[in-house]
This record gives C-alpha cells, structure tokens and sequence, in this order.
C-alpha cells in the first residue's frame, strides 16, 4: 500500500466571471493504493471563494475504485482504461453551469468577459449529496448509476468590471437568457438516471492486473434516462427524459475517418421542469474551440435547450487525413488535411439548428481552423471562424 498528494496549482484555479467577482478555486487529493485488494480511495476537497458575491463554498469528493492498476505506460485516466467498479460519493456547497456537460471552460469565460464583455457562463449556487456508480462488464456492457439531491440557488451578477469595457450592455443576466426571461426561483430537485453503453463485438488486451479494450467494427449503442422525484425531500421536480444515441469514428483507410454521433430523446413527462433539467446541447460563441466532442460550433449555449417530447440531433465530420491535400503541391508540403461536416439539432418545424463547416487540420501538427455558416430556426447568422487543437499532436491535447 502507499499514499500520494496532488493538488491543483493556485494560477489554474484563477477564474472571473459577473456573479462571483474574480474567484479563486482550488482543490487537492490524496489517494491511497491497496496492492492486495486491488483497491484505492482516494479524498478531493475543493474550496471556493468569489470575491465580489463574498460567497465561499466547499464540497468534497470521495472516490472507491476497484482494480485500479495499469501499466504504467498507460494513461490511468483515459476513459478506455479497463476498470472493474467506481463508487464516487460528494456532497457539500458548489458552483455549477446549467449545463452539467460544461461546455465553456473557466478560462475561456475569464478571457471573453474581461477583454470582450461577453459572459457567456451561467452559474448557480447548490447544496447537493451525489452517488454515483460506474461499472465496466467483462462483456462490453459500460453502465452507470447516479442519484442525485440539489438545493438549488439562483446567483445574480454583481460586478460589470472589465479590463477592456467598452460595451458594457453587452453583460448579460447569469441564466440562459436565451430560453427563460427571468432568473429561477429556489427550489430542490432530487434525481436518479442510468447510462448504458454497448459496444458489440469488443476485444480486449489482457494484462495481469487489468485489460485495455481495443475497440470494434461496431459503433456504441448509448441509452440516457433520467427521472425527477416530486417530494422526496421536498423535491420540486417531477420529469422523465431518455436520449438514445449511436457513435463512432470508421476508418476509411487512405480516404480519412468518419466521426458520427446521432441521437434522439425527449420527456415522457414534463409536469415539473425547471431549467436546470431541460436538455441542453453544447454549443460555442467563441473562436477558440477546447473540444470538438459533442459540440456545436457556431450555436448560442442555450437557445436549443428544450423540454420537448422528442428531438433528434447529429454531429458528423469527415477527416481526409491527406487524401485530398496531398494531391496539391503546397499543401502536401506543409502537410495540411481537410476536415469538413455537419451538425444539426431538430425539435420542431419551427425550432430548429444546422451549421456547415470545413477548414484545414494538422497546421504545424498543433492546429486546426474552421469557417463555420450556420441557421437558428431558418434564419442565417453569421459566418464564424473556429480555431482550435486538431492534427498528429493537437488531436492528443485535451482541456478536460
């Protein structure tokens, strides 16, 4: 057995946005290894404190993790990491986005609200308790359990300061301004959903301690369902949502990879919805793209939000990895790939989003730049340009 310390570098936990002032958030953990049992815990406390709001929140994080043990030239926290069983427990004060996939990184939100007066992230304060099980079967099966209790708090901006102001009106309230119209009352919502992810025909690498899988011909089958409990603790929510969604990434060999994602879900029961639990989609508002996973490029973070009974959505892109550019002299010298595709979010006849986008890859191995034409609801809106990582080397960075 043995015990390690980590803890995060107070420069990263630097951060600024409108409800909190600037804020400093840290967090460190100690993990303790059992060779014998092939177990580890591991303890993470985070502590948060905004300096405009004067508002301090901690929570803590307990990990359980069974047969925890790789070789040590593998990343451990790759996903793809073969791991029998994690129990996570967390509970305390904490800061969340409305959207719990977090699509606007702090830093991101830091630069855009500072320098361009665009406060793109929307928070809010809550007590919560958390459970959540995940567990990887032998055969493929990938399932998790969560249940969850939140306290739920609305947070309103108390500062305008920016270091380069030169539209102020430009802030805008901390909600999605761009589906309710005023900020949501207190309320309490205690949750349980289940994950399933299925992956037919997968092979595995056996090591003496763990495997690692290899992947399939097969794309993975995922299945979402979330229920909201009215009452039990004075819970407030009472909905049922499910998404079903397929993806993959197919080699075409020396005509590039196909990277797809299609999903479809809805609410089977929509009595009580609070913004919270809607279904929200990824979306981006600035150049700098982090992750291209999931992500619409060009749509504003909240307006496809939906409490619909049903939608569909797709994210589609082709990498040609050189099969088009090499036959051009220039850019096979500088070995440039294109890259181009299509996303698209439909609810109705009248609420829906589409965007198109191409661009280059592998620029300086680190690279990629999109140019991005998109509609919200059949209208245009203007035509973007997207820079992030992508290529033999950015491909591998991730912010997350």
């Amino acid at each position: 057995k043995w015990t390690t310390v980590t803890w995060q570098p107070l420069i990263e936990g630097l951060q600024y946005n409108t409800a909190e002032g600037f804020v400093i958030n840290t967090e460190a953990t100690i993990r303790r290894y059992f060779r014998k049992p092939k177990e580890q815990v591991s303890f993470t406390p985070h502590l948060r404190y905004g300096f405009s709001n004067n508002h301090f929140n901690a929570w803590a994080t307990v990990q359980f993790e069974k047969n925890p043990f790789v070789p040590r030239y593998v990343d451990r926290d790759n996903e793809n990491v073969y791991k029998k069983g994690i129990l996570i427990l967390s509970g305390g004060k904490r800061i969340s986005q409305f959207n719990k996939n977090e699509p606007i990184i702090p830093i991101s939100n830091t630069i855009n609200t500072l320098f361009f007066n665009n406060n793109f992230m929307k928070i809010y304060e809550n007590y919560f308790g958390e459970i959540n099980y995940n567990k990887r079967t032998d055969y493929g099966l990938d399932y998790t359990i969560n249940l969850l209790y939140e306290d739920r708090i609305p947070l309103d901006n108390t500062t305008d300061f920016a270091v380069i102001k030169y539209n102020p009106s430009k802030f805008t309230p901390n909600y999605p301004a761009e589906k309710i119209s005023s900020q949501f009352s207190r309320h309490q919502a205690v949750t349980a959903g289940i994950e399933l992810k299925y992956q037919p025909g997968q092979k595995f690498i056996q090591f003496p301690r763990t495997k690692i899988p290899l992947g399939s011909k097969y794309p993975t089958f995922e299945l979402q369902y979330t229920k909201g409990f009215h009452g039990i603790l004075g819970s407030d929510v009472n909905f049922d949502k499910w998404q079903f969604s397929v993806f993959d990434k197919v080699n075409f060999k020396l005509k590039g990879e196909l990277h797809f994602r299609v999903s479809a879900g809805g609410f089977l029961n929509t009595d009580s919805v609070f913004i919270q639990d809607y279904q929200h989609f990824n979306g981006n508002r600035i150049a700098a793209v982090y992750s291209y996973d999931n992500i619409f490029l060009n749509a504003y973070y909240y307006a496809n939000s939906t409490k619909a009974h049903f939608y569909t959505a797709a994210n589609i892109e082709h990498h040609f990895n050189g099969f088009l550019t090499n036959k051009i002299p220039l850019l096979k010298k500088w070995n440039l790939h294109l890259v181009t595709g299509s996303n698209a979010i439909f609810i109705n006849s009248a609420s829906y989003y589409i965007e198109f986008f191409g661009g280059m890859e592998n620029i300086f191995k680190l690279l990629r730049a999109d140019v991005v034409a998109s509609w919200q609801d059949g209208n245009p809106q203007h035509i973007a340009f997207r820079l992030g990582l992508g290529g033999l080397l950015g491909g591998k960075i991730s912010f997350k």
